[in-house]
């Protein structure tokens, strides 16, 4: 049964040292460092704070600081101090439930002991005890209770399981019941109070009701009186999660609980509460100073003062032991406005008290007395948590029961009860009082079927007659939606005839598409027709070879140790290292070894173009890092070899007037077995890779920087829209995009397709650009953009149907996603939308390259359902229409 005291004993702890950091928020800036520690962090004087500061240990950006110094942005404060917390209850926490599978755990938390780590306490903390006594390494909590309240807490020991409660709790589906013992005798009957709560003090939680405070609403039910005490026992239902809401709203009916000390103080009594109600609640929400109120600022002076008094006038001890070391070290007095830096009331007999109470041998703290029994806790208890989903229940604990003032009764398990009173009631088909929590349906656990894709239909391309003797074909890509991109050509290039077996190589983030024989001359002939716009440009094949995985791994090594010994930008006056000299010799053996490609490659070239002959050398590096070349030297290498194979008769030129383009392309995972996770920022090391020596083909290749960034957004849109899953017959479109070409892609590709664009909501398919970040607004602003786009696709997209989002944000975009879920839930609207992993899901064709489809499912299981371009800056993701309930037969 449950225990008749509010524990066995005190839980203490010897003190030790501690440092607070944080950086400074942006209502300290521009206020002195003293008066924000005194009004901030209230547990200690102004005179305390004065002496702390000049001995350093409140310092800003690792330095001492005088008393009057203005806090500007970005600082970096820390507070040292020699904590002493307070001693708790060692009653210990009670485990209701346990279900490591899910991540569940639920606890019945003692009165006196905060959830999280706040103020003086740090380990004795309902987190930090339920870890240690239950042998967890990790505690989430998605709601919380005041440290004087006892009761149930759903926990969490998984992020997977505490983001799936804490959206329960964001969408209001948990249902909550307390029990209070409260003054007086309550009326019969269901109390409904809905008055609204707004907070007057952000340090001390003092909320009061007030017409201009934050919508409220708590139900209440008397379950006894107790006439000898004139108290009543209440169960309370918050629909609401206001703070201290029922004990506002108890005080407010006149009935405040018993032991509260916050708001059974005998002050209320005096307060004029129409005065309370006609100030203006800006002036609540002032920090370091008054509230603007006098009520108000009787009240928090009342409160105050009785705080003085139960710890033993600690505060006025503090003050005169700091006041007079301070006095003898010099230091001047600095006024600080603000309740909290006004004297304390002395005891009436000044000498006695200070005698009465010890200080810390180091900090020189006055020690606070133990607390009594009757200040662990107050008569409020949390009992009842549920959903559709799950319900637990504890026993009502003894200041509850019918005989709470008989310490020798035996307790019966009928004392102990809860009743099943409608107002608490866990029903999963039936809502008697309609308060639209729970009711007869339940979240859908089922997966949506997978729809086909958009590639899955064939493109009517006309057939023409192409040469088949030519050099192999290399197709540049947008990295990352290489899979895409192949089967794009796939669909666009009819099969030449006797074609069989693979004709596609790449790798996923390699950037380039290798076409082989017979299916080459075809997709060159495409390319040249224009009508292979997934590719950025197409080159002719002269060679490649595999980067030697030594090299590669000394290459990185230097290019560490030069940044250790001289930092940034040391490559700018130094000199190739031994292993760049090994790899600029490696280049010119491998562009000497293909001397026969080269040759075919230039006479193709030849046969097309008839242009004056000049020619320029580019160097395409990727990812890979190097201790000094850079890319631009690389170049200068290249160019030394090109001008010896062309000869006196070619002159080099800039990119836009040259008639002839070699280029080097450094094509990480090519060719090679190399984890998705390879790379400098996973391991520490240059991928594994392929060096490619390419001819361009003389077909619409841009050679202007817009001309290049043109034929980079077309390409890519190409790719996304072969990403796209859709139906027969759907309605397909797009919504904000800041590039144009996603929409004119789409258009395209349908009637290619034979298709017909429809672009009515409500839409199957959809392609979305979130905005970027704009420079002249702050970060948050980004967030209510991204919600704005998210709700307008979940009004255009249908129950069933699914969008490819493109983002640079993939957190801010989880979070919008998230928080429309919950808004969806607590409209019980029927569906909303659902992040889900973007795979392939198609059955793999003869032609192409299994491995950048299987490459591409194993990124997006890897990132939580996400596929990323352009060397991980962009990010993409699959949104879908999801039902949120299912009916309950």
């Amino acid at each position: 049964m449950t225990d008749r005291v509010a524990g066995p004993g005190l839980r203490r702890l010897p003190p030790y040292w501690h440092e607070y950091k944080t950086r400074a928020k942006t209502r300290w800036y521009g206020r002195q460092i003293l008066e924000v520690f005194t009004t901030e962090f209230r547990d200690r004087t102004k005179e305390y704070y004065l002496w702390a500061i000049h001995h350093g240990l409140c310092t800003v950006n690792g330095q001492r600081v005088p008393p009057t110094y203005c806090i500007q942005n970005s600082d970096f404060l820390v507070n040292r101090v020699h904590r002493h917390e307070p001693a708790v209850t060692n009653a210990p926490v009670k485990i209701l439930h346990r279900d490591d599978a899910r991540g569940r755990l639920v606890v019945v938390k003692p009165g006196s002991i905060p959830v999280h780590a706040t103020g003086r306490y740090h380990h004795h903390t309902l987190v930090e005890m339920v870890k240690q006594q239950a042998q967890i390494p990790q505690v989430y909590t998605s709601n919380r209770l005041d440290r004087l309240t006892s009761g149930i807490m759903v926990c969490s020991t998984t992020k997977e399981a505490a983001c799936e409660l804490g959206n329960d709790f964001n969408a209001g589906l948990v249902n909550k019941a307390y029990v209070c013992r409260v003054q007086g005798r309550f009326p019969d009957g269901l109390v409904d109070c809905r008055e609204p709560i707004l907070s007057v003090d952000r340090q001390s939680g003092l909320n009061i009701v007030h017409p201009k405070g934050k919508p409220c609403r708590t139900l209440f039910q008397r379950l006894s009186y107790d006439a000898p005490t004139d108290s009543s026992v209440l169960v309370c239902r918050p629909i609401t999660g206001r703070t201290h809401q029922i004990r506002v709203h108890a005080q407010f009916l006149g009935h405040p609980i018993c032991n509260d000390p916050l708001y059974h103080h005998p002050v209320w009594a005096t307060v004029d509460r129409d005065v309370l109600a006609t100030a203006q609640p800006r002036f609540y929400e002032r920090v370091g100073g008054g509230t603007g109120n006098a009520e108000v600022e009787r009240v928090l002076t009342a409160l105050k003062g009785t705080r003085d008094d139960t710890e033993g006038w600690a505060r006025w001890r503090d003050q005169v032991l700091f006041g007079r070391l301070n006095e003898e070290l010099g230091y001047d007095d600095v006024p600080v406005p603000g309740a909290n830096a006004e004297p304390a009331p002395p005891p009436e007999d000044e000498a006695a008290a200070l005698q009465q109470q010890e200080t810390c041998d180091v900090c020189h703290t006055p020690l606070l007395p133990e607390p009594r029994p009757d200040e662990l806790y107050i008569y409020l208890h949390a009992i009842k948590y549920w959903t559709d989903a799950w319900v637990f229940q504890d026993e009502l604990p003894w200041w509850a029961t019918r005989h709470w003032q008989d310490p020798g009764h035996a307790l019966a398990p009928e004392d102990v009860a809860l009743p099943d009173w409608p107002l608490i009631a866990h029903h999963a088909g039936h809502d008697p009082l309609g308060l639209g929590k729970g009711g007869a349906r339940r979240r859908a656990d089922d997966e949506v079927p997978p729809a086909t894709r958009l590639v899955a239909y064939p493109v009517r391309v006309p057939s023409a007659p192409v040469a088949s003797d030519m050099p192999a074909l290399v197709l540049e890509v947008t990295r990352g939606l290489e899979d895409a991109a192949q089967r794009e050509l796939l669909q666009r290039v009819p099969p030449p005839p006797g074609a069989g077996g693979a004709a596609i190589e790449s790798a996923l983030h390699a950037g380039l598409l290798y076409v082989r024989a017979p299916w080459h001359a075809a997709a060159c002939a495409a390319y040249e027709r224009d009508e292979l716009p997934v590719a950025t440009a197409a080159y002719w094949a002269m060679g490649e070879a595999i980067l030697p995985r030594p090299l590669l791994d000394a290459l990185f090594a230097e290019r560490v140790a030069a940044l250790g010994a001289s930092g940034p930008g040391h490559e700018k006056e130094a000199q190739p290292t031994p292993s760049e000299q090994a790899l600029l010799t490696w280049i010119a053996q491998v562009w000497a070894d293909h001397a026969p490609a080269r040759a075919a490659a230039l006479q193709a070239w030849h046969a097309r173009c008839a242009a004056p002959p000049t020619w320029h050398v580019s160097v395409d590096r990727s990812s890979y890092v190097l201790p000094t070349l850079s890319t631009s030297s690389l170049e200068a290498h290249a160019q030394a070899l090109v001008a010896a194979w062309l000869g006196p008769t070619w002159a080099p030129a800039p990119r836009a007037e040259a008639s002839l383009h070699v280029k080097l392309t450094w094509a990480p995972r090519f060719r090679v077995d190399e984890s998705l996770q390879c790379g400098p920022r996973a391991r520490q090391g240059n991928p594994s890779g392929c060096l490619c020596l390419q001819l361009h083909i003389p077909a619409r290749t841009a050679t202007t920087a817009e001309a290049v960034r043109k034929a980079m957004a077309r390409a890519r849109a190409y790719a996304l829209c072969a990403l796209l899953p859709i139906d027969e017959g759907a309605a397909v479109s797009t919504l904000h995009s800041a590039d144009s070409h996603l929409a004119l892609a789409l258009d395209d590709m349908l009637r290619a397709r034979g298709r017909t664009p429809q672009h009515e909501a409500p839409l199957d398919a959809v392609l979305v650009e979130m905005p970027l970040k704009p420079k002249e607004l702050p970060h948050a602003h980004l967030y209510d953009l991204y919600a704005a786009e998210i709700a307008h696709l979940a009004r255009a997209l249908r129950e069933g149907g699914r969008a490819l989002v493109l983002t640079s944000e993939p957190r801010l975009l989880a979070r919008a996603v998230r928080e429309q879920v919950n808004e969806a839930r607590r409209e019980q609207r029927r569906s909303a939308l659902a992040l889900e992993p973007l795979v392939w899901g198609l059955p793999l064709q003869s032609y192409e390259d299994e491995r950048t489809v299987h490459e591409g499912d194993e990124e997006a299981r890897e990132r939580s359902g996400l596929r990323t371009l352009l060397h991980h800056h962009t990010f993409v993701a699959q949104i879908a229409q999801r039902p949120l309930y299912t009916e309950i037969v």
